[in-house]
């Protein structure tokens, strides 16, 4: 009997080495401290938002811009270059959370979720930014509103 209980702790410590080693694997290898832009922000692992231009968010609050993301091509096959149409820029998403050309908002689908972040673009400004793309413009209350969203209220009134 002791035999069967020595093979069932040896098998129960294969299993946890395995999911520790699984655990390390997956969970992001660099510090949050460490972190200084959008791209070590995306290789870490943290989520991307939904938003234009992409934003990366790491779970200490700080939010990085995605300053390289390719512009738009005008015949709107996808393809980085070119030039940004023209026009003004519109708020689009279904919780209002991304700023795009005008002529492109009635076309942008997304997921109908609400992140607390979202709410911070309820008060900034959707408009041609000095790269040519429309964006969030990027001030003091936008960038402090974003380090902490408020809580979302999920009271029914």
């Amino acid at each position: 009997m002791s035999n069967l209980n020595t093979k069932a702790l040896v098998i129960v410590a294969i299993v946890l080495v395995v999911l520790v080693g699984l655990i390390m694997a997956i969970s992001p290898s660099t510090p949050q401290a460490e972190i200084t832009s959008f791209q070590e922000c995306a290789d870490a692992g943290y989520p991307i938002m939904e938003s234009f231009p992409e934003q990366c968010r790491t779970p200490d609050g700080r939010t990085f811009v995605n300053e390289e993301q390719p512009i738009p091509d005008d015949d709107s096959d996808g393809a980085a270059g070119g030039t940004f149409p023209t026009g003004g820029c519109a708020v689009a998403g279904c919780s209002g959370q991304l700023c795009v050309p005008s002529g492109e908002a009635d076309d942008v689908f997304t997921t109908c979720e609400f992140k607390p972040e979202y709410a911070c673009y309820r008060s900034a400004k959707c408009e041609r930014q000095a790269n040519g793309l429309c964006g969030w413009t990027q001030t003091d209350e936008l960038r402090a509103c974003l380090k902490s969203p408020p809580a979302i209220d999920v009271s029914v009134q």
